[in-house]
């Protein structure tokens, strides 16, 4: 075999490792330190081997297959925690034990290359196999049903591999492992799939790494409500003829809250409300916390009056809400300017014809609902239950 191919294949899977180590360090999601982990431990598995001249060879075969054994429940892992699949612990760590196990008998026992390779190809493709067939959500976007299909391809190369034992190692012993047509097949084949495979992973990692970090930047991190940037972002999608229902809530003394309970009680409160804002809203809009004690809610579709009844569903919510459970003594209440966004209109007018009426409920004695009226000339004002 080439020494060169035969260092690329550890050098390239190590250097991949590294990446999804660096993607999880990042904030990926947890499989990324699975795949990682895969990676490496296969990095070590076909780098191991080249070591012959310093260490004992049946010791190289007995690493190397163990972290075969190890890198391979890690792929199962990673492919588990993706889609979803039945978890199976005890049954996937049985299978590390004999990937470990069996080839033992190959190295030790009976002094036998096609026994060793043959145990540790089978548990290999088995747990690989197994994960796949218990995944339960099919892949949604074509990154992933590439990493299904590439996974199944190193599944049916591995069976392959197997099936060649007697052509290809026949009658050899564990140290003549890289003077084998099998060694060459392996190596080839790897640096090809195992590419592919730890490509396509990465890929769907970051694409949705970097997608979360967008999230991240439209999300309020204290309510996990939308901010002013993502509201502008929901607001520029495309709307209805007949305009849009903006209301605009601004929690009723809330500095005083701050002062006399403390901030963590204060958070506490804004983070219940936004609870609030979540259940009465629905699928019907989305809501944002735009201010320290101000939220926006918009109703794409929703003509005034529905979305002054959404209000008032909300005030009343506020008003059975045992606000003790946050830490402060009495209810807590909100104000609220009700609004329409017409159809060629800016958000930013109808956010301001809303604040204003805040502002009049506010004066009216708080824990009131002003409608803006204005398309026919008439504001209403609706009083707390």
């Amino acid at each position: 075999m080439d020494e060169g191919l035969a260092w690329a294949v550890p050098v390239v899977l190590a250097t991949l490792g590294a990446l999804f180590f660096a993607a999880r360090r990042a904030g990926a999601a947890a499989e990324a330190q699975f795949w990682g982990s895969g990676f490496a431990l296969s990095a070590a598995a076909f780098a191991f081997p080249l070591t012959d001249a310093v260490i004992p060879t049946k010791l190289i075969a007995f690493v190397s297959d163990t972290a075969f054994a190890t890198a391979y429940l890690c792929y199962a892992w990673a492919l588990v925690i993706r889609y979803e699949g039945h978890r199976l612990l005890r049954a996937r760590v049985a299978l590390l034990v004999v990937g470990v196990v069996a080839p033992i008998y190959g190295i030790f026992v009976v002094d036998s290359l096609p026994a060793e390779v043959l145990a540790s190809d089978l548990t290999c493709m088995a747990q690989l196999a197994f994960a796949l067939v218990t995944i339960r959500r099919w892949p949604a976007t074509w990154i992933d049903r590439g990493i299904v299909a590439i996974s199944w391809a190193i599944v049916a190369q591995n069976l392959l591999l197997t099936a060649s034992i007697p052509l290809t190692i026949a009658g050899a012993d564990p140290t003549e492992f890289f003077g084998t047509t099998y060694s060459d097949l392996m190596f080839s084949w790897a640096l090809l799939t195992y590419l592919g495979f730890a490509l396509l992973a990465l890929s769907a990692v970051m694409s949705e790494l970097v997608n979360g970090h967008r999230n991240d930047a439209l999300v309020d991190p204290l309510t996990g409500l939308l901010n002013r940037r993502g509201l502008d972002q929901a607001a520029s999608e495309p709307r209805p003829r007949q305009g849009d229902g903006v209301i605009v809530c601004d929690l009723d003394r809330f500095k005083q809250v701050n002062d006399t309970w403390g901030h963590e009680a204060g958070d506490n409160v804004l983070q219940a409300f936004a609870e609030l804002v979540r259940k009465v809203v629905g699928s019907a809009g989305v809501a944002a916390r735009t201010g320290s004690e101000e939220f926006v809610l918009y109703l794409p579709g929703a003509p005034v009056h529905l979305a002054a009844s959404t209000a008032k569903v909300l005030q009343m919510a506020m008003h059975r809400f045992d606000w003790s459970s946050t830490g402060i003594t009495g209810p807590q209440t909100a104000s609220f300017g009700v609004s329409t966004r017409r159809h060629s209109e800016a958000l930013e007018h109808a956010l301001r014809r809303a604040d204003r009426l805040v502002y009049t409920a506010k004066r009216n004695g708080r824990d009131r609902i002003e409608v803006d009226g204005s398309s026919d000339g008439l504001k209403l004002s609706v009083a707390t239950a």
